[in-house]
């Protein structure tokens, strides 16, 4: 019986361990949401290196601190990484980055998210994400 208790209790120890990471990232919110912003025109281009990316957002009222990350990928690699405020202009391929160095086109995302704390562990909830493709 004792035994069994022990299995058991590793079993769930082992679930929650496995389980973490997913939880960390929290998952989307009805309320909230992030698109590209391109503006407006009849030729609409893709975003590409060098330039800036703007985004339209709503978050939940009860968010005080909203943040946007863009991540973009070349091959599966993470090329370049910022984050900002949601009213933040994001340079793609930043000042100085590894697809900055490589050109080439690559697969982006922009996360909405904002930090959490819980009984002193630091966490974060994403609310909304997006992808889009950027030209070298």
């Amino acid at each position: 019986m004792i035994r069994r208790l022990v299995i058991t209790g590793i079993l769930a120890a082992a679930l929650t361990v496995a389980a973490a990471p997913a939880l960390a990232k929290g998952s989307p919110h009805s309320d909230a949401s992030i698109t590209l912003n391109q503006g407006s025109g009849v030729s609409q281009s893709l975003p590409q290196l060098g330039s800036y990316v703007t985004f339209n957002t709503v978050v939940p009222t009860n968010v005080k601190t909203p943040r946007v990350e863009v991540l973009c990928y070349q091959n599966g690699a993470l090329v370049y990484g910022e984050a900002g405020s949601p009213d933040w202009a994001f340079l793609l391929g930043g000042g100085g980055s590894l697809w900055l160095s490589a050109g080439g086109s690559a697969s982006c995302v922009a996360n909405l998210y904002y930090f959490t704390w819980n009984g002193g562990t630091p966490g974060t909830t994403y609310l909304a994400t997006t992808s889009f493709a950027a030209a070298g």
